[in-house]
């Protein structure tokens, strides 16, 4: 069901605070009294954007906020839907989602970049020099699949980071991860008809809702020491998410013994693999695992890296690597869905790289979050090791704790780590819990999933970290005292 323009009733005020959170609260209110209801369409982002006169970016800013939390639901060429557990989201009685004041900033703990350390001024470099004679393509936006110099910089960039040997064809950019994982949905319906869709348990939680909205039905692997488990043999087509080189959240690296049977798997079985390379830029020890793609003798495996978590978020830009013999078929997906990756960034982005510029970033940047990563181990040392058990990684930009069995065995069985993120939450502190992350059947049971939080720590101050970890210390020996 279309809902117009005209029934929602929504109105934006500059004067009363981020229009973005305006619109997320106005939906919701709006789910809430059934004036929007499951399945209820919503205008697209462009045409809400000019009906309230806004930008089409604040628009879909609170849509993306709004799906993360299972509120909407998006279906590919068809558009953005009430989802189905919006008003379980909404109504939950069991665990009230406390708001925090808005007087205060938040602080959380972040994976993304240290804006603090970024080399602004070689970065105008670039836009500088890249800008002074445009290509003429650029500015007429020919380049669909992406600028061709910077295609070439990308390949040559991955043959040096993580050993893979492919040409520019190969490489297709996109406007974020998101755009990357709309754009293989696409393709695999051509190449993949009537595929089952495998995700990680636990996983990136907005991964599951990009999921929800196609109509192939979405099923979960299981993940132990030697990394996330093949789905059963079968002769149908599947499609499998993977986070092979360090799984999130949990971290694990997948063994050569899980890869050899994943391998096995796909010989045997029409098994396709969307590898996700989310942050194996920044490996601190050792070196990061063989990508899959690199060992593929199916040509059954696509390959998505981003630039958000390297350079800036605001870049939006990431990119595919699909397999030679399936590039004119992505090709022609992207050009049909006509993608919405910008131009103007990426003549910056090659001159970074042709300059050397963002290869000393990078290592400025590994060295400088293996410091916040050992500063936040000797934290969680020193306070939190009577909860909590971990891993130190060797690389990535997170931290993830869980909760020693022993403590959630003496304890009543609830969700301990949603709990203490929600008290926590009215003391303007912001904790992603682990349990969170698992399908939604798994989070009705705390016994099957793990619980605990995942901490980043590469876009957090050491004094914001030694000032959550403090709280949380004190929220645990409330509990405690209390049990």
């Amino acid at each position: 069901m279309d809902t117009s323009l005209s029934s929602l009733t929504l109105s934006i005020n500059p004067d009363e605070g981020k229009l973005y959170l305006q619109l997320i609260h106005q939906i919701k209110s709006a789910v809430q009294s059934q004036r929007l209801t499951t399945g209820s369409r919503l205008p697209s982002s462009r045409a809400l954007a000019s009906a309230l006169g806004i930008s089409r970016s604040t628009v879909s800013q609170a849509y993306d906020q709004l799906l993360a939390e299972g509120i909407l639901v998006s279906e590919p060429k068809k558009g953005v839907f009430i989802a189905q557990t919006a008003n379980s989201q909404l109504h939950s009685p069991e665990r009230p989602c406390p708001t925090p004041s808005p007087a205060l900033k938040t602080k959380r703990f972040d994976s993304g970049i240290d804006i603090e350390v970024f080399p602004v001024k070689e970065w105008a470099k670039s836009m500088r020099r890249s800008w002074l004679t445009p290509d003429p393509s650029v500015l007429k936006g020919e380049y669909w699949q992406g600028l061709p110099r910077l295609k070439h910089a990308i390949a040559d960039y991955l043959y040096q980071l993580r050993g893979l040997t492919i040409c520019a064809d190969q490489v297709f950019l996109t406007a974020g991860s998101r755009d990357s994982l709309h754009l293989l949905q696409q393709t695999l319906r051509y190449l993949a008809p009537k595929a089952t869709f495998w995700l990680e348990n636990p996983t990136y939680p907005p991964l599951i809702n990009a999921f929800q909205g196609l109509k192939a039905p979405v099923r979960f692997l299981s993940i132990d020491a030697d990394g996330t488990r093949p789905p059963p043999r079968s002769e149908q087509t599947s499609v499998c998410v993977l986070t092979p080189n360090r799984q999130y959240p949990l971290g694990t690296s997948m063994s050569s013994q899980r890869r050899d049977e994943w391998f096995k798997q796909m010989d045997q079985n029409p098994l396709w693999i969307i590898e996700d390379d989310y942050d194996n830029e920044f490996v601190y020890q050792g070196h990061s695992g063989v990508p899959l793609i690199q060992m593929d003798r199916m040509n059954r495996i696509f390959f998505m890296g981003s630039f958000s978590k390297v350079l800036f978020r605001g870049l939006r830009l990431s990119f595919v690597i699909a397999p030679l013999p399936h590039c004119r078929v992505i090709s022609q997906v992207q050009t049909s869905i006509a993608g919405t990756v910008s131009l103007s960034t990426q003549p910056a982005l090659e001159d970074f790289m042709l300059s050397g510029a963002f290869g000393r970033h990078l290592n400025r940047m590994r060295r400088h979050y293996r410091h916040k990563r050992d500063l936040l181990v000797t934290l969680v040392e020193k306070h939190l090791s009577d909860w909590f058990e971990w891993t130190n990684p060797l690389g990535g930009m997170h931290l993830t704790l869980h909760f020693k069995t022993c403590w959630l065995e003496k304890n009543s069985p609830k969700f301990w780590d949603q709990h203490i993120a929600d008290e926590l939450l009215k003391q303007q502190i912001m904790l992603s819990s682990l349990s969170s992350h698992y399908a939604p059947n798994a989070q009705c049971i705390p016994s099957k999933v793990l619980q605990g939080f995942v901490l980043g720590f590469t876009g957090t101050s050491f004094e914001d970290m030694a000032l959550m970890i403090k709280h949380l210390k004190q929220c645990l020996l409330n509990i405690d005292e209390q049990h």
